[in-house]
């Protein structure tokens, strides 16, 4: 390997590109001091890996930088390349030319190394180095002033150098990553085992702990096979009933409504009658006393009139001797008196007649009216039923959710497992009557779609219709989606056309939280009010935007249209304002029925009062009837005998006065009579018709009291329904993860119910017999054994590589042994002929330290010149130092050739006689070493093979051209001139 060309740029003072080439044998490089001539040496020293930035002559790595100059500029980077000719002696790189680069920048400490132009590291730059002998600390590199630290060196620093020229440097540098690694390996090992200790203990616990989870987990699964059947027919069978107890319960509300709204009806008629009764006894007590006070008044002036009316009949029939003017004046007495009878009785009847005539007219106009109140009656509560029949429909629908696919409904149903679950589009969005159409022709299938918090909630509840084979469905996570928005000006376009109503989003409401929802669907769409001024608004927006129709027509961005006749039966948002309006009208309805159902009463109960006053005016015209026939025939009577004696006159003593007054009396006490009769007969009939509705409405309440408690036991077996159907539900669902709809799939239905009951018991019992259970044992158990299982094929190959490891120090420590004593005893030989040539006599010899540890001894050398007896070689001179460090030099260039040795001013202190004969060893040593040195000395330089001269034309800044003898003398003169 040999090096044949240097380039270096701002490096130190090599401001400006320098190139050496290098063509082998000895190259000198001369020229005056501070001319830059060493950076050379510095620069290959800097390449090959130099860490030590006073090693380089400076503070700091960033030193190496040119720092400028008054006419030169700092610069930002130094770079050096060293380019090797790989042909001869090859080392273990496949190319016949590399080179090997180092760049640093000013204010990054960090340095860049390349071979061949790729990016490299300094490791692999020390080995190249190492392999090839000219590593930065072997005799490869000599700095200026440090020849005479050679023959001043420790044992241990020659040893060093030994093992560089013996190429052992390599193997001790492995040897020592060799050691690190062992030390890391066993430090590994002692972790591991460790660790697998640490496992060992923990696995014998899990052992037992996973046998006992692995029976637990058998019998659950059995209990999940067998409760999941009994579950599903539990489910299927009170689900079935369930239907049955909601068609009774509700035959149950019309059955108690019918029997609440008679009890009702019962209580007001009652009520009335009560009161009626109490004011019918209070007018017969009345009555009463005034028909007896009026008796009384009769009796005694009856008993008055019969004296008188005795006298008259003795005075008629002769008994008493009267005249016949008497006796015409008693019967013309009687039969005015008659008269007067007969004429208060037909008044009498026609009063009565009359009033018969009237309430018999009021009797058929109001039969009129409760036959319509009736009529009324019956269409009201058969609005009410149909009203009620209708809700109870919409709501079953809903209920079942009859039209909601089957992901949507499964998800609804079991909402409560996912906290971020907010409701279906069609349940946040009101929209107005004269909006329904239009809203749902919008969003379609988009009303079923589930609106939750984040799209974490959505993945959620999709896994979950994955497991349960639960149908699809769509989310709208809020988080996620963004409002949609039309244009400004577009809207301002649209704002002046026939027609155009609004934006969708305008025209529902929200909750405020979901206005991004409202935004989201509707924010970028159009409504109008007919398909033409929509296909005008669409065209006039050159068809950017979805134009809605209240009728439902679309026209969709790009301008393709949908439209038609609209679908009659109601959708969702439909369903919804169709409740809301039934319920609205159920209140109204009841209203109207309770009032008609007042007014039937009342007037049922004025037309009954009307049949009973007509049944005792009836009554009493009969009465009045008979009375007044026997006073015509009386008066018949009467008026024959009047007759008779018409000729004859009878003064008769009478009392007119008197009689009329008992006339009177009798006329009140008839009358009074009449009333009485007529009130006690209203009081009999309403007594007989409240104890008729009391039965009755005892009867209904037993009916309802019967109707209730069957309800309240019905209740009871529904509420005991549901929740065996809830219980069973969420059991599948928090114990098995499984909808209803899943787990039919695992349903035997030939299952025997009560024995799967006894054993999911027995199961139950088994299970919790086991007490707790860590069910984590079973695959923390394969973990640890898994783990432990590598972990010991770990330790087995650390060991493995361990004593791999100590192999090859071992093998590396022999070969260590191995080389340098050959390049000892080699270099001994070589170093006791150099050294006599070099001092002209005198002996030298090198030693080991300790010659029973080859492997770690220094080095001595042992130097006596020719008539000296000095062995301590700090006490020789500068220059017999350095002729000293020479000679050892030489020595092992012999004995082991160095592709390469750069030798800075070594034969410095030398005298002219030495120098010559330094020089001359080049020669003789160049065939297998390559020698770059830098000199001022004339011997060396006339025994040169090329000479490189060193300036400073610019100041500060160092540059190289080729030179003669001739040159280079008068350089070295300049120099002594200079020193002088």
């Amino acid at each position: 390997m040999k090096l044949i060309q240097v380039e270096a740029h701002g490096f130190k003072s090599f401001a400006d590109k320098v190139t050496l080439k290098l063509d082998g044998g000895v190259c000198a490089i001369i020229g005056p001091n501070g001319s830059g001539k060493s950076n050379i040496n510095d620069a290959i020293r800097w390449v090959l890996g130099e860490s030590s930035s006073k090693a380089l002559r400076g503070d700091n790595m960033q030193d190496v930088i040119f720092a400028g100059s008054k006419t030169e500029k700092e610069m930002d980077f130094a770079q050096v390349t060293l380019t090797f000719d790989n042909r001869e002696n090859p080392i273990s790189i496949p190319h016949d030319f590399f080179t090997i680069s180092r760049v640093i920048h000013r204010g990054k400490g960090e340095n860049e190394y390349y071979i061949n132009g790729e990016p490299a590291t300094k490791k692999e730059i020390r080995e190249i180095s190492m392999e090839s002998g000219i590593s930065k600390s072997s005799l490869a590199i000599i700095g200026q002033g440090t020849i005479s630290d050679i023959a001043e060196a420790t044992p241990e620093r020659r040893r060093e150098i030994f093992e560089e020229a013996s190429g052992t440097s390599m193997y001790r540098a492995r040897k020592i990553e060799a050691q690190k690694k062992l030390e890391r390996t066993e430090i590994a090992l002692s972790e591991l085992t460790s660790v697998i200790n640490e496992l060992e203990r923990r696995r014998n616990p899990l052992v037992k702990q996973a046998e006992k989870a692995k029976i637990y987990l058998e019998k659950s699964e059995q209990l999940k096979e067998v409760e999941i059947s009994v579950l599903v027919r539990d489910t299927i069978d009170y689900s079935h009933r369930l239907e049955q107890l909601k068609e009774e319960a509700i035959a149950y509300e019309t059955e108690k409504d019918e029997l609440n709204s008679k009890n009702k009806f019962y209580d007001n008629i009652i009520q009335q009658k009560a009161l009626i009764i109490e004011d019918l006894r209070k007018q017969v007590e009345s009555l009463s006393r005034e028909h007896k006070d009026i008796s009384e008044k009769i009796t005694n002036l009856e008993i008055r009139s019969v004296k008188e009316q005795a006298q008259r009949e003795m005075i008629i029939k002769g008994s008493v001797q009267t005249t016949t003017k008497e006796q015409i004046e008693a019967l013309k007495l009687s039969l005015n008196e008659l008269n007067q009878k007969i004429s208060t009785y037909r008044g009498f009847i026609q009063e009565r007649e009359k009033t018969i005539e009237n309430l018999n007219v009021k009797i058929t106009n109001r039969f009129s009216l409760i036959n319509q109140c009736k009529t009324n009656l019956e269409l009201e509560q058969g609005k009410l039923n149909k009203v009620k029949s209708r809700i109870d429909v919409i709501r079953e629908v809903n209920d079942k959710k009859a039209t909601y696919a089957k992901g949507t409904k499964n998800i609804v149903e079991n909402s409560t497992l996912f906290k971020g679950y907010k409701a279906l589009v069609s349940q946040l969005i009101e929209v107005e009557d004269q909006y329904i159409k239009a809203i749902e022709s919008i969003l379609a299938g988009a009303a079923q779609h589930i609106v939750v918090d984040t799209s974490e909630t959505a993945v959620d509840a999709i896994n979950f219709l994955k497991k349960n084979n639960g149908g699809k469905a769509t989310f709208i996570p809020l988080s996620t989606i963004k409002p949609k928005f039309i244009n400004e000006q577009h809207i301002v376009v649209a704002q002046t056309q026939r027609g155009f109503l609004g934006l969708a989003s305008e025209l529902v409401k929200t909750a405020r939280e979901y206005d991004v929802l409202r935004k989201f669907l509707l924010g970028n769409i159009l409504v109008c009010d007919t398909i033409e001024s929509a296909n005008k608004l669409s065209k006039l927006l050159e068809n950017r935007y979805m134009v809605v129709t209240l009728d439902g027509d679309i026209i969709r961005a790009g301008g393709v249209m949908t439209g038609g006749q609209a679908n009659q039966q109601s959708n969702v948002f439909g369903m919804e304002r169709e409740i809301a309006t039934l319920e609205q009208l159920v209140p109204v309805l009841d209203d109207n029925i309770i009032k008609l159902k007042e007014a039937l009463v009342k007037l049922q109960q004025e037309q009954d009062s009307d049949s009973a006053y007509s049944a005792n005016f009836v009554l009493e015209k009969a009465t009045l009837q008979h009375q007044l026939n026997n006073c015509l025939n009386e008066f018949d009577d009467l008026n024959q005998r009047y007759n008779q004696l018409s000729t004859e006159k009878l003064e008769l003593e009478e009392n007119i006065d008197f009689k009329s007054s008992i006339a009177k009396l009798i006329s009140e006490q008839s009358e009074l009579q009449v009333k009485l009769k007529s009130e006690e007969l209203l009081l009999k009939n309403a007594s007989i018709e409240f104890q008729e509705l009391t039965m009755k409405k005892n009867e209904n309440s037993i009916l309802l009291t019967r109707l209730l408690e069957e309800n309240q036991s019905k209740i009871s077996e529904r509420a005991k329904a549901e929740s065996i159907i809830e219980t069973a539900k969420k059991r599948l669902t928090e114990q098995y993860g499984m909808l209803i709809e899943t787990a039919q799939q695992y349903y035997n239905p030939e299952i025997e119910i009560d024995t799967a009951r006894k054993l999911v018991s027995n199961l139950k019992q088994d299970i919790r017999e086991l007490g707790h259970v860590n069910v984590e044992a079973i695959q923390e158990l394969a973990e640890v054994q898994q783990r432990y299982d590598t972990l010991v094929e770990q330790q087995q190959e650390i060991s493995t590589a361990k004593a791999t490891i100590e192999e090859a120090i071992e093998e590396m420590d022999k070969i260590i042994v191995q080389k340098i004593t050959e390049t000892v005893d080699l270099v001994n030989h070589e170093f006791n002929e150099v050294f006599r040539k070099m001092f002209g006599g005198g002996k030298a010899e090198i030693k080991y330290t300790e010659p029973d540890n080859l492997l770690d001894s220094g080095i001595d050398v042992i130097a006596q010149p020719p008539g000296k007896a000095i062995k301590n070689l700090k006490l020789f001179s500068g220059g017999e130092k350095a002729l000293i460090a020479i000679s050892l030099l030489f020595s092992i260039l012999k004995a082991k050739p160095l592709p390469l040795c750069i030798l800075d001013e070594v034969e410095a202190a030398l005298d002219e006689a030495n120098v010559i004969r330094f020089a001359e060893f080049l020669q003789h040593l160049k065939k297998e070493t390559q020698f770059v040195v830098i000199t001022h000395r004339q011997g060396t330089m006339e025994r040169v093979d090329k000479l490189y001269g060193a300036t400073m034309q610019k100041r500060g800044v160092t540059t190289f051209f080729s030179v003669n003898l001739a040159d280079a003398k008068r350089l070295v003169d300049e120099k002594g001139n200079a020193i002088q």
